[in-house]
């Protein structure tokens, strides 16, 4: 199963948002996450980095002022 791990990258200092994604969805001026049990989160930002291949990951990068 090939699930992914959400990062957000704000002035280069990376943290781990949700793991097990399932599935992201454009929402407004941001992205909502599902992950594999249900549990929505949404998250702002803009898409930095995407790799499905080796570390199943997706980073977003936002703004200091704009981290929830």
């Amino acid at each position: 199963m090939c699930l992914s791990t959400v990062y957000v990258d704000t002035d280069g200092c990376r943290q781990q948002v949700m793991q097990d994604v399932a599935t992201m969805a454009v929402e407004k001026d941001g992205y909502l996450l599902v992950d594999l049990f249900g549990v929505e989160k949404f998250v702002r930002g803009t898409i930095m980095c995407l790799d499905f291949v080796d570390a199943h990951t997706v980073v977003l990068e936002q703004p200091e002022s704009q981290f929830q």
